[in-house]
């Protein structure tokens, strides 16, 4: 997983972030803009994972992620909101900091935001937020699989399964769903590449940070998991964001 890039990869992904952080802090920034600094720090966590195959900067790096976008929530207008491309609520469920993403659900948009995302996008993380932070009732959730299964028409979309698999503590649904999940996932970088920043290659390309999301509650339901999964090692697994301030995410070194 190594690459000779990384480490100018992550210098770059850091110093881009610091970049960003003074219109951050003044709460002057769009939505793609929050995600973009969310994003330098995803790629600059996912490169010291392989650099060094030790997951403590990583965790760090995801939970200032999901840290950064709860601030961004929270002074942003509704309108301005899209849940359906709240990755960096994944940043902070995967960094095992579940005070954070549920800062991040609690302060996102309850509807989609139609015209600027799909129904099913939007679906798809709702149900998470409702059923792991926002303590939503089982009749709840279920009425946000029946409207996913409702919007998708007969189209397939492995999110769905997933998240009824978890939501009924399937381990053989879960397993295959996930597994399915980052297949598709590879193709369409593959299928992307070209089109595709090296650094975003170089790290997402190689390490779904929703696939290590979605083990996290997966181990939180009590469902059995495989050590490894395409994309998402067991080492990364290992521990969970340390303790700290609100504020790690202005604190970039």
């Amino acid at each position: 997983m190594n690459s000779e890039f990384l480490p100018v990869f992550v210098r770059n992904a850091l110093a881009d972030a610091r970049r960003l952080l003074p219109s951050l802090e003044k709460n002057q920034v769009t939505q793609a803009q929050a995600l973009e600094f969310c994003s330098h720090l995803r790629h600059a966590g996912i490169g010291t994972l392989f650099m060094t195959a030790t997951p403590e900067v990583l965790h760090l790096r995801l939970k200032q992620s999901g840290e950064a976008f709860a601030w961004f929530l929270r002074g942003a207008n509704e309108h301005a909101k899209q849940t359906g491309s709240a990755r960096p609520f994944f940043d902070a469920v995967a960094a095992g900091d579940m005070e954070v993403a549920r800062e991040v659900a609690k302060h996102a948009r309850r509807t989609p935001a139609h015209g600027e995302e799909y129904e099913e996008d939007f679906l798809f993380v709702e149900f998470l937020m409702q059923r792991y932070l926002l303590g939503a009732e089982a009749a709840t959730c279920e009425r946000l699989l029946t409207r996913h299964e409702h919007v998708l028409q007969g189209a397939e979309d492995t999110r769905l399964p997933l998240c009824r698999a978890l939501l009924d503590r399937d381990a053989e649904t879960f397993d295959d769903a996930l597994t399915q999940f980052l297949l598709e996932r590879e193709d369409a970088f593959e299928a992307n590449a070209a089109g595709e920043l090296p650094e975003r290659l170089a790290t997402e390309g190689l390490f779904s940070v929703e696939g290590m999301a979605l083990v996290r509650l997966a181990i939180l339901e009590g469902v059995p998991v495989a050590e490894n999964y395409l994309h998402v090692p067991g080492v990364a697994l290992e521990g969970c964001a340390p303790i700290s301030g609100k504020d790690a995410w202005r604190h970039l070194d």
